[in-house]
């Protein structure tokens, strides 16, 4: 069974790129309507959701050219 990694890596990297830029203004908008609210607790949750999609966008970027170079 293909991981997540994997999977992503066998998709086109553009529309990789699209999703996770789609994803992250997702939750900078609802973190910033939660910052407005004054709830500190899921402005935290979602800065912490934004970094791992970050992370994870990164990884697939990174895979995607050192297989391009191989």
């Amino acid at each position: 069974m293909k991981t997540l990694l994997e999977k992503l890596n066998n998709a086109p990297i553009v529309l990789i790129m699209i999703v996770g830029l789609a994803l992250s203004v997702f939750l900078f908008y609802s973190m910033m309507k939660a910052a407005e609210n004054g709830n500190v607790l899921m402005v935290i949750l979602l800065a912490i959701a934004i970094s791992i999609v970050s992370i994870l966008i990164s990884k697939v970027i990174k895979t995607y050219y050192m297989k391009s170079l191989i």
